[in-house]
């Protein structure tokens, strides 16, 4: 009579074997794994162990790392490196998951009842929402009526506390937020100036988290033509207007022109989108895309003749209603001074609608070899602020097209490729149809990190979201007055957060990951 074999449990492997093992599976199965025996807990907390795992699961699949405030991963502990890397698989996974969940939800009123100078529309809507980058979620800014307020909502917590607050002498009608998390000016907005008919002014504010308060850095006056609307903030300038213009916000207080001023009298021509792309800015009009010279590159601000005459432009066929840009910066890939123009294509998701097809256009626009050795030239000889050649190629037709509901709005896109619209949709709710806004999630994914050949470099590819990330129900005259609860929304792919403000007050902090 024959015995069976016993088969071995995997608790019962040699160490080398079982190291092995575990570098070359999932996060979700290294934590699985380790309830299995205290053998196993014990070497799946080796540092090198989720060292491996940052790299190949987070930033090799084009991650963002929560939390990184240090670009050398080697300074941080096993403990700290797990707990990244949970986090970052946890939010992914979620996102593309068939029906993404908050895992935790944080309400709060965000109204000033002491400001009663405004009518009841505009005194508890929540016009704006964003959070600060490189604050990992917890800081959020909110506009309500004449008040300014930086809030902060801890990872964790249930509970937002005020932490700052400005109240400006007329309605807030835009803010925005800085873009680069090293900078000392995080946020701006412009509201009507309160004696002078037609006229604006502008406030840029640094954020004292100590004592608590926002400090005016910059303010500026001018005709509302000039200074609507504000496109962009990013390190020590600010864009703004249309034919645009760049104010350096370190004193004195400079404003120049910015880009070729002839595309703003071209007919249904508005600026969409405006993303500084390393060493150049990338303009996203209703007809052109142009690219031109970063008003600084490298500490080094840029020669005033060289913003205006170093530019690039195509036109496209129809206008379009709406753009984003997505730009992934790699820092923490390679170890190395980033380039003129980044290894991946740099997206642009535009928005077109007609009497018939409402739909969203994908552009990528891939480096240029032949400028790459031009810039490399340039740089040896001293660099004189010109455009000799595009850094990029500018596509001939779009990559992908993809039909979107006419009630589709509110493109909202992050650095790591992670986006979403609003729409109107039909779902069930307690077993009936119900009309809903709804956040609609997609993913703009990266190509190959090692791109050092030509044909390595692959357009970007789209993918939306299997199900809704969030949904709110909404009467009929919410859709015939086309007049929302939602008010503003607000994403942080990094640390996996959404934030949606209503016409109420109320503001929600979602929590994905």
């Amino acid at each position: 009579m024959s015995t069976a074999t016993k088969r071995p449990s995997i608790s019962s492997l040699p160490d080398d074997v079982l190291l092995l093992i575990i570098s070359f599976i999932d996060i979700r199965d290294i934590l699985s794994l380790r309830k299995t025996s205290k053998r196993l807990f014990t070497m799946s907390k080796l540092r090198w162990v989720w060292y491996d795992a940052m790299k190949r699961h987070v930033i090799q699949r084009g991650l963002p790392i929560p939390a990184a405030v240090a670009t050398d991963l080697k300074a941080l502990t096993a403990e700290h490196l797990e707990a990244r890397a949970v986090h970052a698989a946890h939010f992914h996974d979620n996102w593309n998951s068939a029906h993404p969940v908050a895992r935790k939800a944080v309400e709060f009123c965000a109204v000033n009842y002491m400001d009663d100078e405004l009518p009841d529309e505009h005194r508890a809507a929540v016009t704006h929402v964003s959070f600060l980058p490189g604050r990992n979620g917890q800081y959020l800014i909110t506009a309500v009526g004449r008040v300014l307020t930086c809030w902060e909502v801890p990872l964790g917590e249930s509970e937002a506390y005020r932490v700052a607050e400005w109240v400006s002498a007329r309605r807030i009608e835009q803010v925005i937020v800085n873009d680069d998390p090293k900078a000392e000016v995080v946020v701006a907005y412009v509201s009507a100036h309160p004696i002078t008919q037609g006229a604006v002014e502008c406030r840029a504010f640094t954020f004292d988290k100590f004592h608590g308060r926002f400090n005016c850095r910059m303010e500026l006056r001018a005709h509302r033509q000039v200074v609507m609307s504000l496109h962009v903030l990013h390190s020590d300038y600010l864009i703004f207007g249309d034919p645009m213009h760049v104010c350096y916000l370190s004193a004195p207080t400079i404003v120049k022109p910015l880009g070729k001023q002839s595309l703003a009298e071209l007919p249904e021509n508005l600026v969409l989108a405006v993303k500084p792309v390393n060493r150049y800015l990338l303009i996203v009009r209703q007809r052109t895309f142009e690219i031109t010279l970063a008003p600084s590159w490298k500490g080094l601000r840029i020669p005033q003749a060289s913003l205006v005459a170093a530019s690039m432009c195509i036109e496209m066929d129809i206008p379009a209603s709406s753009s984003v840009i997505v730009f992934r910066d790699n820092s923490l890939v390679v170890d190395e001074d980033p380039p003129d123009w980044p290894k991946d294509p740099v997206t642009v998701l535009s928005r077109y609608s007609d009497d018939v097809f409402d739909t969203v256009h994908q552009y990528d626009l891939l480096p240029n070899p032949k400028a790459k050795n031009e810039a490399s030239e340039d740089s040896s000889k001293g660099y004189n602020g010109m455009m000799d050649r595009l850094p990029c190629v500018f596509p001939s037709q779009c990559t992908r097209v993809l039909n979107v509901a006419p009630s589709s709005c509110d493109l909202r896109i992050g650095p790591s490729g992670k986006g979403f619209w609003t729409e109107t949709r039909n779902i069930t709710l307690r077993h009936a149809r119900t009309p809903a806004r709804c956040l609609v999630g997609f993913t703009v994914n990266p190509g190959p990190y090692d791109t050092e050949k030509k044909a390595d470099v692959q357009p970007a590819h789209l993918e939306v979201c299997k199900d809704v990330l969030y949904s709110r129900r909404c009467n009929i005259h919410e859709i015939l007055w086309k007049k929302y609860m939602i008010a503003s929304t607000a994403l942080e792919d990094t640390v996996g957060r959404i934030a949606i403000g209503d016409v109420t007050g109320r503001v929600e902090v979602l929590d994905l990951a």
